[in-house]
């Protein structure tokens, strides 16, 4: 229930009153926030500065949103626009391409990401499993979950995380990824020597282009693995 400001007359129902409002006094009555103003300049006043008003400039009809996403949300679908950087696109296509070069965007589950190291490492999970363990019939996406699978001692071939330091002591290019005098941080990375406690963090790390060391056949890290698989026995 209320009075109109602008006729002096009494509705007995909110919906009412909000019915003649809209109906008669279009240019001083706000529909969305149900507020009277008491001229046409400041109901303009208030649509420009109210977060519950968002036009979109684009358009020729310059449609109002309720919200800052809803008015992002129509950009994107149907201007092709990434709201982030304020640039439009000729297609959804390339948009998609945009966020995914520029925004880290997972293109499967259209996850976004802060760093591409990070996009990487998440696209390991819908990666197909490739990697097979050499001491039981499991597969893995990477080489580095396999070796984490081996120290965490759920592999049938008994192995645990200490035998899988050992091995990576046994290694003849050994002296390339360890640290003898912090027991701490036993392995470090042969580029960039960051630390790391596993071995598995250690692979980690070079699959996910942190620095340009690589697990190549012929790097060191690389000859660990193929003598990690002639020492782990099914």
């Amino acid at each position: 229930m209320g009075d109109c400001w602008h006729c002096d007359r009494y509705f007995e129902h909110s919906r009412s009153l909000h019915q003649h409002a809209q109906s008669k006094h279009p240019d001083t009555y706000c529909t969305r926030c149900r507020r009277f103003f008491s001229s046409t300049r400041a109901k303009q006043q208030h649509v420009a500065n109210s977060k519950f008003h968002n036009f979109c400039e684009r358009c020729p009809d310059q449609p109002d949103f309720a919200s800052l996403a809803e008015l992002n949300d129509h950009a994107e679908t149907v201007h092709y626009c990434c709201t982030v950087c304020d640039y439009c696109f000729n297609n959804p296509d390339q948009l998609a391409q945009h966020d995914v070069d520029e925004h880290n965007l997972c293109e499967t589950c259209g996850t976004y990401f802060s760093s591409p190291s990070n996009l990487k490492s998440h696209l390991q999970t819908h990666a197909e499993k490739t990697v097979s363990c050499p001491g039981c019939p499991k597969m893995f996406v990477s080489k580095s979950a396999m070796v984490l699978h081996l120290e965490a001692g759920t592999c049938e071939s008994g192995a645990d995380c200490d035998r899988v330091t050992e091995i990576a002591f046994e290694c003849f290019l050994s002296w390339r990824y360890t640290c003898d005098d912090n027991p701490d941080f036993p392995f470090k990375c042969p580029t960039c020597e960051t630390p790391f406690a596993w071995i598995s963090g250690l692979l980690q790390h070079v699959e996910s282009d942190s620095c340009s060391e690589a697990l190549a056949m012929g790097t060191p890290l690389g000859k660990f693995l193929r003598f990690l698989r002639s020492q782990i026995q099914a």
